[in-house]
C-alpha cells in the first residue's frame, strides 16, 4: 500500500482504540481473522473519538482460522486486490453487525453443543492445529454431550430449545450456511432453534449445511429477529465468530450504525455452487 502511494500507519488491534491517529484514517485495513476484525469494530463502537464506522471504509486481508467476515465481504488474501479496490474508489458495502450484551460480533453466534465445542478450543490449539482444532474438540465432546435446557425470547415471544444459532451473515464455520436468508446488509438476525440437540441432530444439521438442505428437520424453527434473549438453568458458554464471548443469560441486539467494507462481492457458499 505504501508503494502504491497510500500513507499508512501500523496499529496493533489491541491498541486500536487508544491510538490517536485512528480517527484520521480513511481506510482501516484489518490483517487477521474474525477475532481481530471484532476487536477493531469493538474499538470503534466504544471509542467516541474515533470517526464513526460508516464514515471509515474497512478492508480485510484474512489471516485467521475460518475468516467468516472476509468471506461475507468478498475480501481476498492478495494485497494487490486491496490496492486495486482503493484505486477504484467504489462505494463501500454497508454491513450491520450484532451485539451480545453490548459487545460486538460480526457474523454468527450460538448457544448449545456447538458453543461447548468452541469452549474446549484453546488459543494454543488454534495456533497449532488451525480449523482442525474444532474437529478435535468435537471428538472429545462426543463422550459427554451437553443438552442444555434453554429459554429463548425472540421479539418478545417465548420458545424452548437445546441449541440456538443467531445468524447475522450467511456463512457458518467456513463456506457453509445454516440459513440462506441471513444477510449482513439487512438490519435483522436470522435465528435457528433446535428443540432437541442430540448428537444425531447436530450431525443432521451439518449434513443440511454441507450437503443438502433437505436433511433439515421440519421440527427446527427459523425466525427473523431484532432482539433475542437466552437463559438457562445453568450458565452456558456463548460463542461468537468462533470465540467464546460470554455465557447465559444473554441478550442479542443489533448495532444502530453499519460498518463500511470496500468489497461488496461475497464469495459463494457450497450451496450456491450446487
Amino acid at each position: 500500500m505504501t508503494a502504491a502511494g497510500h500513507a499508512t500507519r501500523l496499529v496493533d488491534s489491541l491498541d486500536y482504540a487508544r491510538a490517536p491517529q485512528c480517527h484520521r484514517a480513511d481506510v482501516v485495513c484489518i490483517v487477521g481473522g474474525d477475532g481481530t476484525a471484532r476487536l477493531v469494530v469493538e474499538a470503534e463502537l466504544h471509542a467516541p473519538r474515533i470517526t464513526p464506522a460508516p464514515a471509515v471504509r474497512h478492508a480485510l486481508l484474512p489471516a485467521g482460522t475460518v475468516n467468516l467476515i472476509a468471506r461475507e465481504t468478498g475480501c481476498g488474501t492478495d494485497p494487490a486486490g486491496l490496492v486495486a479496490a482503493l484505486a477504484q474508489d467504489d462505494a463501500p458495502a454497508l454491513q450491520y453487525h450484532g451485539l451480545l450484551d453490548g459487545a460486538a460480533f460480526l457474523c454468527c453466534a450460538s448457544v448449545g453443543p456447538d458453543s461447548a465445542v468452541v469452549a474446549r478450543v484453546t488459543p494454543e490449539a488454534k495456533r497449532r492445529w488451525g480449523r482442525a482444532a474444532y474437529g478435535l474438540a468435537l471428538i472429545a465432546q462426543l463422550w459427554r454431550w451437553p443438552r442444555p435446557a434453554l429459554a429463548v425470547t425472540i421479539n418478545g415471544a417465548a420458545h424452548r430449545a437445546e441449541a440456538v444459532f443467531v445468524l447475522k451473515g450467511r456463512f457458518y464455520a467456513g463456506p457453509w450456511t445454516l440459513d440462506p436468508q441471513a444477510d449482513l446488509r439487512c438490519r435483522e438476525f436470522r435465528v435457528l432453534l433446535l428443540p432437541r440437540a442430540r448428537r444425531r441432530d447436530i450431525a443432521r444439521l451439518a449434513l443440511a449445511a454441507m450437503v443438502n438442505p433437505r436433511f433439515a428437520d421440519p421440527a427446527w424453527q427459523r425466525f427473523s429477529a431484532q432482539t433475542v434473549t437466552v437463559t438457562g438453568q445453568d450458565a452456558v458458554p456463548i460463542q461468537a465468530d468462533g470465540d467464546i464471548l460470554g455465557q447465559t443469560p444473554a441478550r442479542f441486539s443489533l448495532a444502530t450504525a453499519p460498518i463500511a467494507f470496500l468489497s461488496s462481492a461475497a464469495r459463494q457458499t457450497t450451496r450456491d455452487q450446487a
